[in-house]
């Protein structure tokens, strides 16, 4: 039941059955849970999933357990990956593993933050030259259409008037353009130094050379 239990709870589930509940070792469950950097309120969701079985969680016992958990939890190196991964931190890391926790963590969010914010910037200009490719066919078709068909006064009228609407379009695609390639080129440098300040530190952190080569010729 111990091991049922344990399983359980590295899925991520901090509800407990009736099961669950009656056998339950809470020094283990709050090993494991420190162990995943789970903040002290998952105590309160077992008090009210326990409640309806008759069990009270053995605060003590718990505390102990998480404490020993957040030991493995409040690394430099476990700080750096939960930023990295744009995870949000719920523990509150004892005193003397705060601030190696803390300068792993501000690292890899700052690689994170920098590096979702390069993919927004490409994914943008992206969509904006696309648009503007798609323009420019749609009006070299009406231009020729416009020189080549048989076409009623009102059909050439309004032939021009869309010629002159996709045109607009297209000026205002091209300022765009030069507006999100400058950003790009921003969010480039502060990915770079993200990068660079992360592997300073001695954290191995490699590059995503194919956008960075996509991003480079968008700039240019």
């Amino acid at each position: 039941m111990l091991w049922l239990l344990v399983a359980v709870l590295l899925h991520g589930c901090a509800s407990m059955s009736e099961e669950e509940c009656l056998n339950a070792n809470w020094t283990v469950v709050g090993e494991i849970d420190g162990q995943q950097g789970k903040g002290l309120d998952v105590l309160d969701d077992y008090r009210r999933d326990c409640a309806d079985y008759g069990v009270v969680p053995d605060v003590q016992a718990y505390i102990a357990g998480r404490e020993s958990g957040l030991m493995l939890y409040c690394t430099r190196d476990n700080g750096y990956r939960e930023g990295r991964e744009g995870a949000r931190v719920e523990a509150d890391c004892p005193s003397g593993l705060a601030a190696d926790f803390q300068q792993g963590f501000q690292l890899g969010r700052d690689v994170y933050n920098s590096l979702s914010n390069l993919r927004l910037s490409a994914d943008s200009i992206r969509s904006q030259r696309a648009e503007l490719d798609d323009l420019r066919t749609r009006r070299t078709a009406q231009e020729r259409s416009l020189a080549e068909d048989e076409l009623t006064d009102e059909e050439a009228a309004a032939k021009r008037d869309d010629i002159a609407s996709m045109s607009d379009r297209i000026d205002d695609l091209r300022d765009q353009i030069v507006v999100s390639a400058a950003a790009l080129g921003i969010s480039l440098v502060r990915y770079r130094d993200a990068v660079g300040a992360a592997r300073l530190e001695g954290f191995y952190e490699p590059f995503e050379d194919e956008l960075m080569r996509e991003v480079q010729l968008f700039v240019r």
